[in-house]
């Protein structure tokens, strides 16, 4: 007898598969559908962090062949309603990718998003985005700029540590840190 394959998780399988195609041509290896953002070494995350038009077209695309669209799917070419859907996700994503950066500089004591595999962040994203809100990052209290952290509201935290992305990713770029704190 057959073995019963569930559609959903058939259509997942093929969505990391179609993603995993796009990954693999950008940065030459594997990553798995439980490959935690924790897990990238540093050189795929500078890359992922990095703000150009085509890290975006690279991360839209992705963000798309996870979805289940394809790995040849365009950005360009879906309904307006999902492009902005993929800005949302992207947007989200990117924070992430750098927050990891900010935690492996030591800036961050914790955020949400380590747990959860890009993958899941990804397809999960309205979930996992709520549950991050919920949580948002906390500033590492060996940052020279914890007093003054701990001085502002919840919201104005956010915004502190918000502020401090650019200046991360050039940190971590300009250090070379290893992958792994």
């Amino acid at each position: 007898m057959g073995e019963i394959v569930r559609l959903s998780e058939y259509r997942e399988k093929i969505a990391f598969k179609e993603g995993l195609t796009l990954w693999r041509r950008r940065f030459k290896v594997m990553i798995g559908p439980t490959t935690r953002l924790d897990q990238l070494d540093a050189q795929v995350l500078c890359r992922l962090a990095d703000p150009s038009e085509a890290n975006n077209q690279f991360l839209y695309n992705l963000i798309l062949a996870f979805w289940g669209y394809g790995h040849q799917a365009s950005f360009y070419t879906v309904d307006r309603r999902i492009q902005i859907r993929i800005v949302d996700v992207h947007l989200f994503l990117t924070d992430q990718i750098r927050f990891e950066i900010m935690r492996r500089l030591g800036w961050l004591s914790r955020f949400c998003a380590t747990r959860y595999a890009l993958f899941e962040l990804i397809r999960q994203f309205d979930q996992i985005r709520t549950l991050c809100q919920q949580d948002p990052p906390a500033l590492s209290e060996h940052h020279s700029g914890y007093a003054e952290y701990q001085s502002l509201t919840a919201r104005d935290r956010q915004v502190f540590i918000r502020r401090m992305l650019p200046s991360a990713l050039e940190a971590f770029k300009k250090e070379g840190l290893p992958d792994q704190p």
